[in-house]
């Protein structure tokens, strides 16, 4: 698969969104985290998602330049609406005023609301936890980008509706959970389909309910559906980030009559030391850490990897080799780039 150097891409991408109106400062930002999201190894929140996010932009779903608006600010309550605008903004200015609530106060709970795709949310878990602060959230759609079958029914109800956490460590990479509440991300799907690949049984049934490894026949007319992640219980957390992201924030659960894809968010920010105290925090989350990596291995296992770990070492090697992307995403994001005349680089 070719390669390309994460710098390229990052000024490419920025590129694309300045020619499509976005402001210097938010085309950086927005670009900086998508090649991150190829960096950690989640192709399907890479630079793929520039396809997207264009054609949102002439639809006005993503408005490049909105605002952060405060609705709450509470104690440690913060209520947020990001009016349309790049997750990937929204997303880290409401992260950063959490952190700063939560140093004050010790904890601070969040709802975002009306944020365009906010993108590899597990990225606000990491920027929390290098600054000592760990986090948990929820994540819906607002109705927009409805894709999963709930629990024992066939038609799309649910969004991906992603869990995310984060906890500092102490001279060490961060534990950090990002994982979608169905069985696969659906960008993933999208990788799959762009390279002509099945995938594997379980993942997503058909129209008709019947399991598929064929993506096409999840985007066929009628469309299939994801399932969720481990039956009954990927269902429940979903059910729950649809209520905490959707009812909670004041935005929407998913529902039928919604086609723009916005993100909700519910989030809890803590500091661990008005809690244990962070030498205690320190202590024991070095020891379990150290333990739970201490098992013995099983057949097939090289080693017992902690959650986030992947995602750092993906980071050093593509840093180093270059950023893999197939030939039908590159010829779609290379179209758009002409179209606005900017320059596709070269592969490594």
């Amino acid at each position: 698969m070719p390669l390309y150097l994460p710098s390229d891409l990052t000024i490419l991408t920025t590129e694309i969104f300045q020619a499509h109106g976005v402001p210097d400062k938010v085309a950086r930002v927005v670009a900086d985290s998508l090649v991150l999201g190829n960096l950690k190894g989640h192709d399907s929140h890479g630079v793929i998602r520039i396809i997207e996010y264009v054609d949102w932009i002439g639809k006005g779903w993503i408005n490049p330049h909105a605002e952060l608006k405060v609705l709450n600010d509470e104690g440690a309550i913060l209520v947020l609406d990001g009016q349309r605008g790049f997750g990937q903004l929204m997303g880290r200015e409401a992260t950063e005023l959490a952190i700063e609530k939560a140093r004050a106060l010790g904890a601070c709970v969040l709802t975002l609301k009306n944020s365009a795709h906010l993108g590899r949310v597990g990225e606000f878990a990491e920027i929390a936890a290098a600054k000592g602060i760990a986090h948990l959230s929820l994540t819906n759609t607002h109705g927009g980008g409805v894709l999963v079958a709930p629990h024992g029914g066939i038609e799309r109800r649910l969004s991906a509706n992603p869990v995310v956490g984060g906890a500092p460590m102490k001279n060490r990479e961060a534990v950090v959970m990002d994982m979608a509440t169905s069985t696969i991300a659906e960008g993933k799907l999208k990788i799959a389909r762009a390279k002509q690949e099945s995938v594997s049984p379980g993942l997503f049934i058909d129209s008709k309910g019947m399991p598929g490894t064929d993506p096409e026949a999840y985007y066929a007319d009628p469309p299939g559906a994801l399932l969720p992640m481990a039956g009954h219980k990927g269902y429940a957390l979903s059910v729950f980030a649809e209520l905490f992201a959707g009812a909670l924030s004041g935005g929407s659960c998913s529902r039928p009559d919604q086609a723009r894809v916005g993100n909700g968010w519910f989030a809890i920010f803590v500091d661990p030391a008005w809690f244990s105290g962070q030498e205690a925090y320190d202590s024991e989350s070095s020891r379990f850490y150290d333990w739970v990596k201490s098992s013995r291995v099983r057949s097939g296992f090289a080693e017992v990897l902690m959650p986030g770990e992947p995602e750092a070492r993906a980071l050093a090697e593509r840093s180093c080799d270059g950023v893999p992307i197939d030939e039908v995403t590159w010829g779609k994001i290379a179209a758009i780039a002409s179209s606005a005349k900017v320059k596709v680089p070269k592969t490594i």
